[in-house]
């Protein structure tokens, strides 16, 4: 077979002079096996790597729609990344995901923030709907309800002006991500420096940027990526119609680490859409923003939360060049064209609704003697715990980063455990053969071979003793006492001492004990120059214990063991130091 790969002419050499006694003597059979190994590593580095026909098998004969790279780097998928932009392949949509860079999507790991982002990402933000009718006569207008005069009362036009919504270019996507991972607001990371200038030399962070922007947008990143100013990256990459893979869970993360409970992203984008009236796009433009102007620590109200994205919107406006206004309901005439309901007014009217059904239920409270409060306490409690925690944990990630909190997660899940109870049952199987081995012996008057010493596999066995063991041991010793055959009489002696060793060890942790013996080398150097090394048993240190021994003290008197250490003196020597050694 090496032979009819390689055209080798040392393996036309071995099979010309080829019989099957070679393979009987150790020393041939090495000898032919290093030849072999040469012959095929010198193949290996000589033969041409065919890569371009492993891609055509590959993406056009094979049809493969998903590839995965073990190695150190993403190379392979580079270079297949080259040769799916070429016209040919127009039509093949293959994955590229390299397993240490694509580790969450290769294994399916998808956290809980990614699957908030995918589900708001399904739903389109609401939209304040404006009611306006023709006024009514004073006969057909109904007589207005208390609640519903409140609310015409408080009506105001609260809601801000539409703003074209525009598509969201990739060069503020790149900005936000540079400007992230850099721990710097956008005004300090210029568009007109690459990344390799940014990072100032740091290689890591620079593969690690070129890493996420490939997650971000895929094949779309142009070859070196870190070369070019982010002005020209963000140019030749396009625009998006929404955020990616890398973007979408870092906004998630702001909002669930630094936002408080109640104030979620789709809470944020409501928010930005009744009060700013942005759009979809410009709202994902404005999170990226965020992403540079993120709290140090976790908000403590819904209100802070709004003070923060006001501030972030008004950022945004600022860098944008756009103005936010408030909506004017009017007529061409100047006259009103009806009332228009705020969604402000209507939730006060609810609170106010479930202010009053509160009293109730508190008065009910007292009368029938129940601390509606204690829960409440025992939440409060909770909830100054949690606050520390969360102290601690922003420390931790002020001083380290997000990259070792991320580190130190745990990876055991309960749903891959596999209980592997087999060596336990081998000892069982090992008892028997040995049992099997010895009443053979007693039969044919010829002793089994075993490869270690008897007390090594009696010290094995008592490792792994457990009852059902004693219980096969006593059966198989009074079925072997019932056959009145004097001939099995050594492998009734063996079961039973089985036995009795392995029941007095039921209660006894497995503990190790070293058998093997000191070897000492020696070398021999025959006729024909061939050096032969063996290792035999030292004569005279037969126990590891003699072997120490005889390591700790000299040859001759007055001399250093073998084994010994050295300090050094104030004059610079080094000499023996008796108490260290």
């Amino acid at each position: 077979m090496v032979h009819a790969a390689t055209g080798s002419p040392v393996a036309s050499e071995i099979l010309s002079s080829w019989t099957d006694d070679a393979l009987e003597n150790p020393v041939e059979k090495k000898r032919l096996a290093v030849a072999l190994l040469v012959e095929l590593m010198a193949y290996q580095l000589a033969a041409p790597v065919q890569w371009i026909k492993t891609q055509d098998c590959l993406f056009s004969v094979a049809e493969v729609q998903r590839m995965v790279e073990v190695g150190p780097s993403p190379v392979l998928c580079g270079m297949a990344d080259k040769t799916l932009r070429n016209p040919s392949f127009a039509n093949s949509s293959v994955s590229l995901l390299h397993f240490e860079r694509n580790r969450d999507e290769i294994y399916y790991v998808h956290t809980a923030e990614e699957v908030e982002v995918a589900v708001e990402a399904a739903s389109t933000p609401t939209t304040s709907v404006v009611v306006a009718s023709a006024p009514a006569t004073q006969s057909e207008q109904p007589a207005a309800s208390p609640a519903q005069a409140q609310v015409s009362v408080g009506v105001s036009s609260s809601a801000g002006a539409a703003i074209d919504d525009v598509p969201l270019p990739a060069a503020d996507i790149v900005h936000a991500i540079v400007a992230f991972k850099l721990k710097q607001p956008l005004s300090g990371v210029s568009a007109q420096q690459s990344i390799k200038m940014l990072v100032g030399g740091k290689s890591t962070l620079q593969n690690e940027i070129v890493g996420d922007l490939q997650k971000e947008f895929g094949t779309r990143v142009p070859d070196k990526p870190e070369d070019m100013s982010l002005q020209e990256l963000g140019a030749a990459i396009g625009t998006s119609s929404s955020m990616g893979k890398c973007s979408q869970p870092l906004v998630a993360r702001v909002f669930g680490s630094k936002m408080p409970g109640g104030f979620t992203l789709s809470s944020a984008r409501a928010m930005l859409q009744t009060a700013y009236g942005l759009g979809s796009q410009r709202q994902d433009a404005l999170l990226l923003m965020a992403l540079t102007m993120e709290p140090a620590a976790r908000l403590g109200s819904d209100a802070d939360a709004g003070t923060w994205l006001a501030t972030v919107a008004q950022a945004y406006a600022a860098h944008t060049g756009i103005a936010y206004s408030a909506t004017q309901a009017s007529s061409a005439d100047g006259a009103s064209q009806g009332p228009t309901v705020s969604s402000a007014e209507l939730k006060k009217v609810r609170l106010r609704e479930i202010e009053h059904i509160q009293q109730q239920i508190a008065v009910l409270a007292r009368y029938a003697g129940i601390d509606l409060r204690s829960d409440g306490r025992t939440a409060e409690g909770y909830q100054t715990g949690a606050q520390q925690l969360q102290t601690s944990v922003d420390n931790i990630t002020a001083e380290f980063g997000d990259d070792l909190i991320a580190g130190v997660q745990p990876r055991f899940d309960a749903r891959k455990i596999r209980r592997f109870d087999s060596c336990w049952n081998w000892a069982r199987q090992d008892a028997y053969e040995w049992i099997q081995q010895t009443i053979a012996g007693c039969t044919t008057g010829v002793a089994s071979d075993v490869d270690v010493s008897d007390e090594a596999r009696l010290q094995q066995l008592q490792n792994r003793a457990d009852v059902q063991l004693v219980q096969m041991l006593a059966g198989t010793a009074k079925i072997l006492g019932a056959s009145n055959n004097d001939a099995l009489q050594p492998a009734i002696q063996l079961t039973q001492a089985l036995h009795d060793a392995c029941k007095g060890s039921l209660d006894q942790e497995p503990v190790y004990r070293e058998f093997s013996k000191p070897m000492q080398p020696e070398t021999h150097v025959q006729s024909t120059g061939e050096v032969k090394y063996t290792e035999k048993p030292r004569p005279s240190e037969r126990s590891w214990a003699e072997y120490i021994q005889h390591m700790s003290c000299g040859d001759l008197d007055n001399t250093p063991p073998l084994m010994h250490l050295r300090e050094q003196t104030e004059s610079g020597q080094w000499t023996y130091s008796d108490m260290y050694s």
